[in-house]
């Protein structure tokens, strides 16, 4: 069987499974769930106005959501090789979107986990790059504008991020890690309409820190104690990067499908060593919408 067949294989097999999970949990929209002392309720995307109605302050709406992306890479990274590796990407992702009690009930918190693995060729197609890179980011938007249809936010988002690129060709240094942390800026919009909803948002750092070693300097040199420079101050002088991210949610009967795009570019220049990753990837998930209820007070039930 050929690479290209197996890859191809892989790519199935990881899609059927995730629809398979993605429909299960769709299915329990109906049940409540208890988290420590927190009841969250799960309903179908579109709750019901009577149900709003018996909670005694704002509805603290909850969105869990779990996507995946598949695309296109390019990988480039001159500590290895000064080519530029061309592949697939492929990215899974687990959302949350909660609106919280804070600046009167305005603010809008967001976690994301995601793990995301790529591959590629170099231009001749006889050496490949492999890359793995989880990340974790959490954060919120304030509302500055809102109506019945259109929601307007911008905030920030702290993220931590590692990972790893590894040559095939490579004997002496096969390897280069990842390891960076950024404060972000973030804008959200979202527009509802009868049948379906928009959502876009765009991340960008503008602060931070991450790991790099010097242009010749291997991995076992850093491990014997000559780590001098490996950290470093990021900003935009020395690091650039943007995530744009748009979605549409379709109901189709009692299941809601998330389809859309996610453009993600990072690149970096640091001790003469300069490094991008860039995909474009189609994205497809299940969003699950809830309502928190406040916490009832505490009772004493030993008399």
């Amino acid at each position: 069987m050929t690479k290209r067949r197996v890859k191809t294989s892989c790519l199935f097999i990881l899609a059927g499974l995730f629809l398979l999970c993605g429909l299960s949990a769709q299915n329990k929209v109906d049940t409540v769930y208890i988290y420590k002392t927190d009841t969250i309720v799960i309903t179908p995307t579109s709750t019901s106005d009577f149900q709003l109605a018996t909670l005694p302050c704002p509805p603290l709406t909850t969105n869990n959501a779990i996507t995946a992306s598949v695309g296109s890479a390019n990988m480039y990274d001159t500590y290895l090789s000064p080519l530029q590796y061309k592949g697939f990407s492929v990215r899974l992702m687990y959302e949350q979107m909660r609106r919280t009690t804070w600046f009167n009930y305005r603010f809008y918190k967001q976690q994301v986990f995601e793990v995301e693995y790529a591959q590629g060729d170099n231009p001749a197609k006889n050496a490949t790059e492999y890359w793995f890179l989880a990340n974790y980011r959490i954060g919120g938007h304030y509302r500055i504008y809102s109506d019945n249809n259109l929601r307007i936010g911008a905030g920030g988002l702290w993220d931590v991020n590692a990972g790893v690129l590894y040559s095939e060709r490579n004997g002496n240094n096969p390897a280069s890690a990842r390891a960076y942390t950024n404060l972000n800026l973030s804008v959200i919009a979202s527009y509802k309409f009868k049948w379906f909803a928009l959502r876009w948002q765009l991340d960008t750092p503008f602060i931070g820190m991450l790991f790099s070693p010097r242009f010749g300097q291997s991995y076992y040199e850093i491990s014997l104690g000559n780590s001098v420079g490996i950290v470093n101050f990021a900003s935009l002088h020395n690091q650039r990067a943007l995530r744009n991210y748009f979605t549409v949610d379709i109901p189709i009967n009692k299941y809601t499908i998330r389809v859309g795009y996610l453009g993600s570019w990072y690149q970096t220049k640091v001790h003469d060593i300069q490094t991008h990753h860039y995909t474009n990837s189609f994205v497809i998930g299940f969003p699950i919408e809830g309502v928190k209820r406040p916490r009832g007070k505490a009772r004493n039930d030993y008399w």
